[in-house]
């Protein structure tokens, strides 16, 4: 890289702050703008730091941008709004900074209610803006009864019997509606507009597949794997191979979809095409499924798990003993902790969901939590009876059960708990933290008040068509409460008016406590159709403690009439208070010039 002034790093980064600097003539950072530290340290000369703070690579500063236009988000610019923008699990705080909020924005496909109807057999797409039903799709195989779905919204619908239909299996939905891919095709999109319009199964373009297995399906979950995860990986996960001066897109993102059943198999699944990836026998019949974060699968027949993070293929799960404990009122043992597959032989239930402090919770008989972190003389509680139904987590620390044609409000922590005039079979939350109680022919809706005795009770706002036989998460909120704490935000720019773009610089205003991280993608295309086709390309990875800084925008990405930014941000636990600390993303912006018009 050609240096065309310098100051030295420390005092180009008093000037950055004080705003002596300009936004378009440059900081300090490396020729390909990365950072595995986010940090001012020594470089290895290729743009990659190795140090804390701003900044990074071999300490050169960018090269000075001649007659750019600056155009950001956040504080000084237009503030985030991730209502409007394609995001996750983010939202903003008072002083309009993106941060984590578990409660925060889905996806925009994410903002559908799947409610299986067991005789369809299908599943009912359910608007939560609207709180209308606006599609309803026939699936493979027949009795479906359990759906998850993962954090690009799509769902999946197990079968718990064959038929005329098809077999006992799994079928994937898409969200998109009249934007789903023509599979059929015939030069259009076919798929159901309307509770009442419900298309033969095999003729909607919505339907993706269905894999059949070899018994009834009683459990599912999604499993999504980021790329880069800095939950996960901090930026000891953004790799020095992906610099993108290499034109090296990020690692895409891995979803995957867990299945199984009282046959008495589990089997994972590659989520895009269905393909089985592994199959193992389980440790007990499978009766219900949740994914905690830390990797563990967990069944609710007997409490059994298989650990995703060492269960890698066939062979390696299969040549793993299944480990066996039993659990009393008073303690339940850590034998199992660090097996591949485990369970817990007295422990059975019905319904099964993981909150977001990893706590295992199960329906049937009394409501049973066992906290995996905890000493083992304090790990397993017995809460409220309730009888064989859904239960759900929600992001404020309230779980829902369903109990003798109530809905049952327990408080996480304590077990105090009232029941409400909602019979249900199964329940969900939303990402606004309301409560559905699905019976089976309609929806009660609970909105919650801050403490046990606060709700709303809105009896039947919406009647169902089929008959429903639901419990599941039938959101995808539980499976991303469950998850690592983690969410993105993605925003356009549009450059020049008449003229080509050049895209020069991105900037940032970031604060990362200890223990979180922040990530910088971008990709350009000239169009918006172009530009959602383009693969992302990974810029900076900002750690504690954070800081203002700024990175040449990568090659790959420098042109076009459009540009999108990709920030992934993520949280951590304070181990003494038990709160969320969050990385906070205060602003960011692009430089960018164009071109002289050729008379």
């Amino acid at each position: 890289m050609r240096k065309l002034w310098w100051i030295g790093v420390p005092a180009a980064f008093a000037l950055l702050l004080s705003g002596i600097i300009p936004a378009c003539s440059g900081e300090v950072g490396g020729t390909g703008g990365l950072t595995d530290g986010g940090g001012n340290g020594s470089g290895d000369g290729v743009g990659v730091g190795d140090g804390s703070g701003v900044g990074g690579g071999d300490g050169s500063p960018i090269a000075p941008c001649v007659n750019c236009k600056n155009q950001g988000v956040g504080n000084g610019g237009s503030p985030f709004d991730p209502g409007n923008n394609e995001s996750n699990a983010v939202g903003t705080d008072p002083g309009g900074a993106l941060v984590i909020d578990q409660k925060g924005s889905a996806s925009q496909y994410n903002r559908f209610l799947w409610v299986a109807d067991t005789n369809l057999p299908g599943v009912v797409k359910i608007d939560l803006d609207t709180l209308q039903m606006v599609a309803r799709y026939r699936t493979g195989g027949n009795s479906t009864s359990r759906t998850t779905v993962n954090v690009l919204g799509e769902a999946f619908v197990g079968a718990r019997t064959s038929g005329t239909q098809g077999k006992f299996g799994v079928t994937k939905v898409l969200p998109y509606g009249d934007k789903c891919p023509d599979t059929n095709n015939d030069g259009k999109i076919t798929t159901s507009k309307g509770p009442d319009d419900v298309l033969p199964y095999g003729q909607d373009d919505c339907v993706a597949w269905h894999v059949e297995t070899e018994g009834d399906i009683r459990g599912l979950a999604a499993e999504d794997i980021a790329g880069v995860n800095p939950a996960k990986d901090g930026c000891a996960g953004f790799n020095k191979s992906e610099f993108p001066d290499a034109g090296v897109p990020s690692k895409p993102s891995e979803h995957y979809l867990w299945i199984g059943g009282l046959h008495g198999k589990i089997y994972k699944l590659d989520a895009k095409t269905g393909n089985v990836l592994i199959k193992i026998k389980s440790p007990s019949p499978v009766y219900g499924m949740a994914l905690s974060g830390d990797g563990k699968l967990w069944t609710a027949n007997r409490m059994s798990f298989v650990d995703t993070k060492q269960c890698k293929d066939t062979a390696t799960c299969e040549a793993a003993p299944t480990c066996t404990q039993t659990c009393t009122e008073t303690v339940c043992p850590a034998t199992c902790d660090g097996a591949v597959k485990g369970v817990y032989s007295n422990i059975s239930g019905y319904g099964i969901t993981v909150d977001f402090k990893k706590r295992v919770w199960i329906s049937s008989g009394p409501t049973k939590r066992y906290d995996p972190s905890a000493p083992v003389d304090q790990r397993y509680k017995t809460g409220p009876s309730t009888g064989g139904g859904g239960i759900a987590a929600d992001a404020d620390g309230w779980v829902w059960v369903s109990y003798n044609n109530k809905t049952v409000r327990i408080h996480g922590d304590t077990m105090q708990h009232i029941e409400i005039d909602a019979p249900n079979k199964g329940v969900a939350v939303d990402t606004k933290g309301r409560v559905f109680a699905i019976r089976n022919t309609g929806v009660h809706l609970i909105t919650p008040g801050a403490t046990l005795n606060q709700f709303q009770l809105q009896n039947d706002i919406i009647t169902l068509k089929g008959f429903a036989y639901a419990y599941s998460d039938m959101t995808g909120v539980q499976t991303r409460l469950a998850a690592d704490i983690a969410g993105w935000y993605q925003h356009k720019f549009t450059g020049c008016d008449k003229t080509e773009t050049a895209w020069k610089i991105l900037n940032w205003d970031v604060d990362a406590p200890t223990g979180t991280a922040v990530i910088f993608h971008v990709r350009s295309a000239d169009t918006a159709a172009d530009l959602a086709n383009a693969k992302w390309i990974p810029v900076t990875c900002v750690g504690p403690p954070g800081g203002k800084g700024q990175a040449p925008i990568p090659t790959g990405a420098t042109k076009g009439k459009l540009i999108e930014v990709k920030v992934d941000l993520n949280a951590t636990t304070d181990p003494q208070t038990q709160t969320t600390v969050s990385a906070k993303v205060n602003a960011f912006s692009v430089d960018y010039s164009c071109a002289v018009p050729i008379n």
